[in-house]
């Protein structure tokens, strides 16, 4: 090549490059927009169907089965109440975590019917800050199962229910 062809070709280089950085210098840099949503999710109803209940005693490790009757609740009616779902007489010991064994759930969102799953299909409550000595004592524990507002619809029709769980303890 010619001398002359060369340093037209430089020279052409050299101005389709300072073009192009003149363009991207007057219109900066790309922007990348994040944008954060949240729908919100109408609960309808959170049925939950607990088919047994029982007591991990901390002294011993065994547990002691306090219903094997199962429980149909509507999570959604007892935000402000409480419903009994057993009563038993476990022989005396110190108890320290309450399996509940969930047999199924069904959430009615925005009208829409889900079958729901909790993870391992079982809710453990731990009674904390300390376990109930049941020695000739009676106690009433209000769960607070924590469901309603973690509830998730995970895609494909699938839902899955993470229970928040709290225990109350009231000594009679």
């Amino acid at each position: 090549m010619r001398p002359t062809v060369i340093a037209v070709i430089v020279v052409v280089v050299a101005v389709a490059i300072a073009v192009g950085y003149m363009v991207i210098k007057l219109t900066g840099p790309a922007s990348v927009y994040v944008y954060v949503s949240d729908k919100p999710m109408q609960v309808q109803h959170l049925y939950v169907m607990v088919s047994s209940i029982m007591l991990h005693n901390e002294v011993s490790g065994s547990w002691y089965t306090c219903s094997n009757a199962s429980v149909r609740l509507d999570l959604t009616q007892l935000t402000s109440t409480s419903q009994l779902v057993a009563r038993c007489n476990p022989p005396n010991g110190t108890y320290n975590l309450i399996f509940m064994q969930v047999s199924s759930v069904q959430a009615v969102i925005n009208g829409q019917s889900y079958n729901c799953s909790v993870p391992s299909g079982v809710i453990k409550v731990p009674l904390e800050p300390q376990p109930i000595v049941v020695n000739g004592t009676s106690y009433s524990i209000n769960v607070d199962m924590g469901m309603v507002n973690n509830v998730n619809l995970t895609g494909n029709d699938k839902c899955l229910v993470k229970p928040v769980v709290k225990a109350t303890v009231t000594k009679h």
